[in-house]
């Protein structure tokens, strides 16, 4: 979960990524308690169904200590709150739920224990438009800035594919709308830069240029200027979309970039590449799938 990682939160990490992936931890007490509800009130195969899951996600996955010791041999910062999907979570609380009114008097009991029940599910989370209604830019419900700097990118490049290295929000949501923009960074990439500096060794390995451009536009780490523009060649980087201010703006046009054009809050700018590229995708359409029906024949 980008932001948050294993080291600087220690036991503390399990809550953080609890609080973020479900606004706050009311959700997750309220699964404790359907567990109860279960060993209580459910049936035998009920008890069957949910207690040794339960039983297993509390000694893992809902550990504080595990992912402190899976840390020392995975990176689990930017993965470990997947785990939660996987849970069965958001199942047995709606359904010990539905036992808990079931099992209530007939006669305004059932009443009374539903408007409880809904209470705690309203109290237990955070209301979705709590800061307001959000209305999207446009049909894409991405900002009308990014289709604009795809547009300019396009008008300037006169190719079908351009790489552009964007910021992190934008990396992420120029994927939904324009496939004809290639990204320089790729998202585990970006996050791990999010949470980590780079060391000199990896700002010399070869295989990964991707290093020296994050260092700089990322980390704002003092970069070579020639091994910065060496990693734009090599990576093939013709755009470099950065927020108007950005700290490395003075660096990148010091290295020989020029703005081709700018929105209301972002600046695009343009590296002449040593040695330009077409890009081309890879042509899926006649390849035969390994689990197709002439292979089962």
């Amino acid at each position: 979960m980008q932001g948050v990682n294993v080291f600087e939160n220690g036991i503390g990490y399990l809550h953080k990524c609890l609080s973020l992936y479900t606004s706050g931890t009311g959700y997750f007490v309220m699964y404790l308690i359907a567990v109860l509800i279960i060993l209580i009130k459910g049936g035998k195969r009920d008890r069957q169904l949910f207690i040794p899951a339960a039983a297993v996600l509390l000694v893992t996955v809902y550990n504080p200590f595990v992912p402190l010791i899976l840390d020392r041999i995975f990176d689990v910062s930017s993965e470990y709150y997947r785990l939660f999907w996987i849970a069965p979570v958001i199942i047995l609380v709606p359904y010990a739920a539905t036992l808990v009114i079931d099992s209530a008097p007939a006669k305004g009991g059932r009443t009374a224990t539903l408007i409880l029940v809904l209470a705690m599910f309203v109290l237990g989370g955070n209301f979705v438009y709590a800061k307001g209604i959000d209305v999207a830019d446009n049909i894409y419900k991405i900002p009308d800035e990014l289709i604009e700097t795809a547009d300019i990118i396009h008008a300037d490049s006169g190719t079908q594919y351009a790489k552009v290295f964007y910021e992190y929000e934008y990396n992420m949501e120029i994927r939904q709308y324009d496939p004809k923009i290639l990204l320089c960074i790729d998202r585990e990439e970006y996050i791990y830069a999010m949470n980590y500096s780079y060391t000199d060794e990896m700002l010399k390995d070869e295989d990964r240029p991707t290093n020296v451009i994050l260092a700089a536009l990322v980390r704002n780490q003092k970069i070579d200027g020639d091994d910065f523009t060496k990693a734009l060649d090599k990576t093939g980087t013709s755009y470099i979309v950065l927020t108007k201010g950005h700290p490395k703006a003075a660096f990148v046009k010091g290295e020989g970039l020029y703005e081709i054009g700018r929105t209301d809050t972002h600046v695009i700018y343009k590296y002449d590449l040593k040695e330009p590229q077409e890009y081309s995708l890879v042509d899926y359409s006649d390849a035969e799938h390994r689990f197709s029906y002439r292979r089962l024949k």
